[in-house]
């Protein structure tokens, strides 16, 4: 009895040590807006912002878009990092266009706590992004969330 007594003690504290260990998957808080040159605007909620291998992707709810920034000149500012981005894809029903940049920047936080953004008194708050760019279209995108994933290689 004292020996099952025991084996379920350390089943129940290997088991808590797994779930400790096991990293969560946090729902991606994010909204993009997209305002057309002819004044049509879309705003979609719960976006999921990830980055991977130095590219970024802003998913859909519904998976049914997402855009790609693949490459953008970035520089460090205080303790955010700041991008200029040259190469943005919109991904929709299994085709990829290139988007026209006619301009943009990307403000990143890693870090634990709020940033101030230079020379504004806005702030990024902790694991966020914030993109906004122009096509040359004349289409706006702004989006604003908390980065769901962040994967370095």
């Amino acid at each position: 009895m004292l020996r099952s007594i025991k084996s379920v003690m350390v089943a129940a504290a290997v088991f808590l040590l797994f779930l400790a260990a096991t990293p969560s998957t946090a729902r991606a808080i994010g909204t993009i807006l997209i305002q057309q040159s002819d004044g049509d605007a879309n705003t979609y909620k719960d976006v999921e912002f990830k980055v991977f291998a130095g590219t970024m992707f802003l998913t859909s709810d519904d998976g049914d878009g997402t855009i790609v920034i693949s490459k953008a000149a970035c520089s460090y500012q205080g303790q955010i990092i700041v991008c200029l981005p040259t190469s943005i894809a919109l991904v929709q029903d299994g085709e990829s266009s290139a988007l026209r940049l006619r301009n943009g920047t990307i403000y990143l936080n890693y870090t634990d706590s709020d940033q101030p953004l230079t020379m504004s008194s806005r702030k990024i708050h902790a694991h966020s992004a914030m993109v906004s760019f122009t096509t040359r279209g004349g289409t706006y995108v702004n989006a604003v969330g908390r980065l769901d994933q962040v994967i370095r290689q």
